[in-house]
Protein backbone atom coordinates (compact mmCIF):
# COMPACT_ATOMS: atom_id res chain seq x y z
CA UNK A 1 0.00 0.00 0.00
CA UNK A 2 1.21 3.11 -1.11
CA UNK A 3 1.81 6.30 1.54
CA UNK A 4 -0.75 7.97 -0.54
CA UNK A 5 -3.27 5.61 0.18
CA UNK A 6 -2.59 4.91 3.99
CA UNK A 7 -2.87 8.84 4.23
CA UNK A 8 -6.45 9.38 2.60
CA UNK A 9 -7.67 6.03 4.89
CA UNK A 10 -6.25 7.66 7.91
CA UNK A 11 -8.18 11.16 6.62
CA UNK A 12 -10.46 8.76 6.30
CA UNK A 13 -10.87 7.48 10.06
CA UNK A 14 -10.44 10.89 10.90
CA UNK A 15 -13.67 12.43 9.36
CA UNK A 16 -15.54 9.55 9.99
CA UNK A 17 -14.88 9.68 13.80
CA UNK A 18 -15.24 13.43 14.04
CA UNK A 19 -18.72 13.33 11.97
CA UNK A 20 -19.92 10.43 14.48
CA UNK A 21 -18.93 12.03 17.37
CA UNK A 22 -20.72 15.13 16.31
CA UNK A 23 -23.80 13.06 15.76
CA UNK A 24 -23.52 11.51 19.10
CA UNK A 25 -22.98 14.74 20.84
CA UNK A 26 -26.10 16.58 19.17
CA UNK A 27 -28.68 13.67 19.66
CA UNK A 28 -27.80 13.20 23.01
CA UNK A 29 -28.12 16.71 23.52
CA UNK A 30 -24.44 17.17 25.00
CA UNK A 31 -24.07 19.67 22.34
CA UNK A 32 -27.16 22.28 22.61
CA UNK A 33 -27.49 25.96 21.34
CA UNK A 34 -28.22 26.77 24.95
CA UNK A 35 -24.68 24.94 26.27
CA UNK A 36 -22.57 26.55 23.32
CA UNK A 37 -23.97 30.41 24.77
CA UNK A 38 -23.24 29.16 28.66
CA UNK A 39 -19.62 28.19 27.51
CA UNK A 40 -18.76 31.69 25.11
CA UNK A 41 -20.70 33.34 28.54
CA UNK A 42 -18.06 31.39 30.65
CA UNK A 43 -15.18 32.35 28.28
CA UNK A 44 -15.71 36.14 28.64
CA UNK A 45 -14.05 38.45 26.82
CA UNK A 46 -11.49 35.86 25.53
CA UNK A 47 -14.56 34.20 23.36
CA UNK A 48 -14.50 36.29 20.42
CA UNK A 49 -10.40 36.31 20.12
CA UNK A 50 -10.57 32.72 20.76
CA UNK A 51 -12.95 31.98 17.84
CA UNK A 52 -10.73 33.73 15.31
CA UNK A 53 -8.35 32.21 16.21
CA UNK A 54 -10.37 28.90 15.87
CA UNK A 55 -11.10 30.18 12.71
CA UNK A 56 -7.27 30.69 11.37
CA UNK A 57 -5.90 27.47 12.64
CA UNK A 58 -8.84 25.40 11.15
CA UNK A 59 -7.81 27.09 7.80
CA UNK A 60 -4.39 25.56 8.09
CA UNK A 61 -6.06 21.84 8.57
CA UNK A 62 -8.58 22.88 5.71
CA UNK A 63 -11.88 23.16 7.87
CA UNK A 64 -14.65 25.43 5.87
CA UNK A 65 -14.30 28.52 6.93
CA UNK A 66 -18.02 29.03 6.09
CA UNK A 67 -18.93 26.94 8.85
CA UNK A 68 -16.98 29.50 11.15
CA UNK A 69 -18.73 32.18 9.79
CA UNK A 70 -22.04 30.85 10.11
CA UNK A 71 -21.26 29.23 13.74
CA UNK A 72 -20.06 33.19 14.81
CA UNK A 73 -23.34 34.58 13.44
CA UNK A 74 -25.19 31.45 15.49
CA UNK A 75 -23.22 31.52 18.60
CA UNK A 76 -22.23 35.60 18.52
CA UNK A 77 -25.47 36.88 17.09
CA UNK A 78 -25.63 38.59 13.50
CA UNK A 79 -24.00 41.65 14.64
CA UNK A 80 -21.03 40.60 16.44
CA UNK A 81 -21.10 37.49 14.41
CA UNK A 82 -20.91 39.75 11.01
CA UNK A 83 -17.61 41.08 12.32
CA UNK A 84 -16.03 38.06 13.40
CA UNK A 85 -17.04 35.83 10.42
CA UNK A 86 -15.50 39.00 8.28
CA UNK A 87 -12.42 39.55 10.32
CA UNK A 88 -11.67 36.10 11.36
CA UNK A 89 -12.51 35.22 7.49
CA UNK A 90 -10.23 37.33 5.80
CA UNK A 91 -7.45 36.77 8.80
CA UNK A 92 -8.11 33.09 7.23
CA UNK A 93 -7.42 33.70 3.93
CA UNK A 94 -4.50 36.05 4.73
CA UNK A 95 -2.28 34.02 7.18
CA UNK A 96 -2.19 30.70 4.89
CA UNK A 97 -1.43 32.83 2.24
CA UNK A 98 1.74 34.92 4.17
CA UNK A 99 2.83 32.18 5.62
CA UNK A 100 2.97 29.57 2.13
CA UNK A 101 4.70 32.57 0.38
CA UNK A 102 7.42 32.77 2.93
CA UNK A 103 7.68 29.20 3.03
CA UNK A 104 8.27 28.83 -0.80
CA UNK A 105 11.33 28.40 -2.01
CA UNK A 106 13.00 31.01 -4.98
CA UNK A 107 10.81 31.37 -7.97
CA UNK A 108 10.04 28.52 -10.04
CA UNK A 109 8.86 29.05 -13.68
CA UNK A 110 5.97 27.17 -14.10
CA UNK A 111 3.46 27.06 -17.08
CA UNK A 112 0.75 25.19 -16.78
CA UNK A 113 0.23 22.39 -20.32
CA UNK A 114 -2.91 22.11 -19.67
CA UNK A 115 -4.63 25.36 -22.57
CA UNK A 116 -7.02 26.17 -20.02
CA UNK A 117 -5.41 26.04 -16.97
CA UNK A 118 -2.95 28.32 -19.04
CA UNK A 119 -5.16 30.73 -19.48
CA UNK A 120 -6.48 31.20 -16.14
CA UNK A 121 -2.59 30.90 -14.94
CA UNK A 122 -1.65 34.10 -17.66
CA UNK A 123 -4.89 35.79 -16.43
CA UNK A 124 -3.68 36.13 -12.92
CA UNK A 125 -0.74 37.06 -14.02
CA UNK A 126 -2.11 40.14 -16.43
CA UNK A 127 -5.73 40.89 -13.82
CA UNK A 128 -4.43 39.71 -10.75
CA UNK A 129 -6.83 41.69 -8.72
CA UNK A 130 -9.96 41.03 -10.74
CA UNK A 131 -8.42 36.85 -10.92
CA UNK A 132 -8.11 36.80 -7.23
CA UNK A 133 -11.99 38.63 -6.67
CA UNK A 134 -13.55 36.37 -8.82
CA UNK A 135 -11.78 33.20 -7.92
CA UNK A 136 -12.90 34.28 -3.96
CA UNK A 137 -16.36 34.73 -5.18
CA UNK A 138 -16.51 31.57 -6.51
CA UNK A 139 -14.60 29.40 -3.69
CA UNK A 140 -15.21 31.74 -0.53
CA UNK A 141 -12.77 30.06 1.95
CA UNK A 142 -11.05 27.96 -0.08
CA UNK A 143 -7.78 26.70 1.95
CA UNK A 144 -5.76 25.42 -0.63
CA UNK A 145 -6.81 28.39 -3.07
CA UNK A 146 -4.49 30.63 -0.36
CA UNK A 147 -2.11 28.07 -1.16
CA UNK A 148 -2.27 28.15 -4.49
CA UNK A 149 -2.06 31.85 -5.16
CA UNK A 150 0.49 32.48 -2.30
CA UNK A 151 2.78 30.30 -5.52
CA UNK A 152 1.14 32.80 -7.94
CA UNK A 153 3.12 36.40 -8.56
CA UNK A 154 0.33 38.51 -6.79
CA UNK A 155 1.15 40.91 -4.46
CA UNK A 156 -0.23 41.03 -0.99
CA UNK A 157 -1.66 44.02 -0.90
CA UNK A 158 -3.68 43.13 -4.16
CA UNK A 159 -4.72 39.62 -2.21
CA UNK A 160 -5.76 40.85 0.56
CA UNK A 161 -8.04 43.66 -1.07
CA UNK A 162 -9.85 41.40 -3.44
CA UNK A 163 -10.42 38.68 -0.54
CA UNK A 164 -11.75 41.63 1.25
CA UNK A 165 -14.05 42.87 -1.37
CA UNK A 166 -15.29 39.31 -2.20
CA UNK A 167 -15.68 37.96 0.93
CA UNK A 168 -17.99 40.57 2.18
CA UNK A 169 -21.02 40.12 0.63
CA UNK A 170 -20.28 35.66 1.19
CA UNK A 171 -20.12 36.54 4.69
CA UNK A 172 -23.25 39.10 5.21
CA UNK A 173 -25.23 36.31 3.54
CA UNK A 174 -24.47 33.81 5.36
CA UNK A 175 -25.22 35.97 8.76
CA UNK A 176 -28.59 37.04 7.02
CA UNK A 177 -29.70 33.73 6.36
CA UNK A 178 -28.89 31.77 9.04
CA UNK A 179 -29.43 34.36 11.49
CA UNK A 180 -33.02 33.37 12.23
CA UNK A 181 -32.33 30.26 14.04
CA UNK A 182 -30.30 32.31 16.91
Amino acid sequence: MSSRTIRRAVLGVFGVAFVTGAIYLWRTGAVTPTSVRDWLDSLGPAAPALFVLAFVLGSFVGLPGIAFVIGGGLAFGPWLGLVLGYGGGLLAVTVPFVVARKLRKTEATWTPKNRRLAQVFNMLESHPFRSVLVLRLILWFNPPLSYALAFSKVPIRTYVMACAIALFPVVVLAVVATSWLA
